[in-house]
């Protein structure tokens, strides 16, 4: 029987929105197809302007179609596409339809799998330590799209070639990142590592330590003077019944010729309590501080609650203590305002 190694690579899903896909179709040699999607709306003050708090409305919908087509009992042809409409993410603004993942590939069962295109990235295995909350941004790997700018974040970039597969305990990944043109974020090339080993220590829990790497090169004729992309990040995840704790560091670096270089030194820590079947209890803590780029500091204290209606929907509750400095011109620009404490409550459905 055909073995996928897409579900053991990574427990918070790779191929986002697989954990809740619903199979439309399903062929008596094992091929498939999966429809994923989420619809939801945010109430919060997360406001631009500070001397004009108020709070406003946010929708945020997804839709995935993807599945698998049999070649043999080991060798499955794969893809999956997910789009992002009417939110807003910052390298996307201006499109109603915008995509999250875009990729096709082979899984090779034990062998691995390789996919291209806009690819969930294995950095996802770091970033996914401090991505807890239903509305936060990931801040490892900020820079990232001030060299490569269709990378939204740095677990989703286009033109990458990728392979991923796990070997026991160790899971593993390993990408290739093709120049584009994008016009005056030209990149010339970049790859990315990743790597987590799960330890099994019975009843004391379970360990899932992570290092990941990344690096992009600019294209020469770029007239911002930047000349490569650097990132890496070790962390963790601990297990223990119903109780998740996580820590990461991360630095990411953009090297500019002629001037300062921008970087970024961060640190993220977070727990997750499944209370019971209905609540879980979240809270996180977020220190960011750049040195030769916009100066922005990030010193965030989150806290959260969810209360599950159902299995696949929602209500999040959530306020995050700002503590920062916007410095002299955030990447984010005001929307993310590091020195204004916000609320957050939203409702999600996913099918």
């Amino acid at each position: 029987m055909k073995k996928t190694v897409l579900a053991a690579l990574l427990p918070a899903m790779l191929v986002a929105g697989a954990a809740q896909a619903a199979t439309v179709y399903q062929g008596e040699d094992g091929s498939n197809i999966d429809v994923y999607g989420r619809l939801g709306f945010n109430v919060n003050d997360r406001d631009n302007n500070p001397d004009d708090s108020k709070f406003v409305g946010q929708f945020d919908g997804r839709l995935g179609l993807g599945g698998s087509q049999t070649v043999n009992d080991k060798v499955s042809v794969i893809g999956w596409a997910e789009y992002q409409v009417g939110a807003a993410e910052g390298k996307n603004e201006g499109s109603d339809l915008s995509a999250r993942y875009v990729w096709a590939g082979v899984d090779a069962s034990e062998y691995g799998k390789i996919t291209g295109g806009r690819v969930a990235s294995g950095l996802i295995m770091s970033t996914d330590i401090a991505d807890v909350f239903s509305l936060s941004d990931v801040t490892l790997a900020r820079q990232a799209g001030l060299v490569n700018k269709n990378a939204t974040q740095v677990f989703r970039q286009d033109d990458t070639l990728q392979y991923q597969n796990s070997f026991g305990a160790l899971d593993v990944s390993a990408a290739y990142i093709l120049g584009n043109n994008v016009k005056d974020y030209e990149t010339k090339n970049g790859y990315n590592l990743a790597a987590r080993y799960t330890i099994d220590m019975g009843n004391a829990g379970k360990l899932a330590p992570v290092v990941s790497y990344q690096q992009n090169n600019a294209d020469n004729g770029r007239s911002d003077n930047v000349d490569k992309y650097d990132f890496w990040s070790v962390g963790t995840r601990y297990y223990l019944n119903d109780l998740m704790l996580g820590a990461v560091y991360s630095e990411d670096e953009v090297t500019y010729k002629g001037q300062e270089n921008s970087q970024d030194k961060v640190y993220e820590l977070t727990a997750v309590y499944d209370v019971n079947a209905d609540w879980v209890l979240r809270a996180g803590y977020r220190n960011l501080e750049n040195t030769g780029g916009d100066e922005t500091k990030y010193k965030d204290t989150t806290v959260e609650a969810q209360y599950k209606m159902t299995d696949r929907s929602s209500i999040f509750t959530s306020y995050v203590f700002r503590d920062g400095d916007n410095g002299t011109g955030n990447i984010w620009g005001d929307w993310n305002n590091a020195e204004e404490d916000y609320v957050n409550v939203g409702l999600r459905y996913e099918f």
